[in-house]
C-alpha cells in the first residue's frame, strides 16, 4: 500500500516536558509536525487531554442549538424537546466516553 505524504502528519504523545524531536521522512519528504490531529470525529493532542475535542463538540452542539432557537420560539414543548433529542443531545453523546461528561469545567449553553 503507498502512502501519500502530502496526507500524512507525525504526532508525538508524551508527558516529557522536553520531548526528543525527530525528523520524520516517507518517499524522501519530510513530514508535517502538528500538535492537534482529528481521527474518526476525535480531537487528539500531544499532552492526551481531550479539552481540543471539548470545545470542538460545544461549538458544533450550540451551532445546531442556534438552528433550534430560532425554529423553535413558537413551538409546542415537545417539538422542542424532539429538536433537542435529534439535532443537539447525539453530537453531545458522540465519543462521550473518552472525554467523560461529567467534567465539571464543561459549560455547554
Amino acid at each position: 500500500m503507498a502512502f501519500n505524504p502530502s496526507k500524512c502528519k507525525v504526532l508525538t504523545i508524551t508527558r516529557s516536558h522536553s520531548p526528543v524531536s525527530f525528523n520524520y521522512h516517507l518517499d524522501g519528504n519530510v513530514l508535517e509536525r502538528v500538535c492537534e490531529c482529528r481521527d474518526l470525529g476525535v480531537v487528539f493532542n500531544k499532552n492526551l487531554s481531550f479539552t481540543p475535542h471539548i470545545e470542538c463538540i460545544v461549538l458544533k452542539a450550540n451551532r445546531v442549538s442556534g438552528i433550534k432557537r430560532t425554529v423553535g420560539y413558537s413551538a409546542p414543548q415537545y417539538v422542542k424537546l424532539r429538536l433537542f433529542t435529534t439535532l443537539v443531545r447525539p453530537i453531545l453523546e458522540n465519543c462521550s466516553q473518552v472525554w467523560s461528561p461529567l467534567k465539571k469545567k464543561i459549560f455547554i449553553l
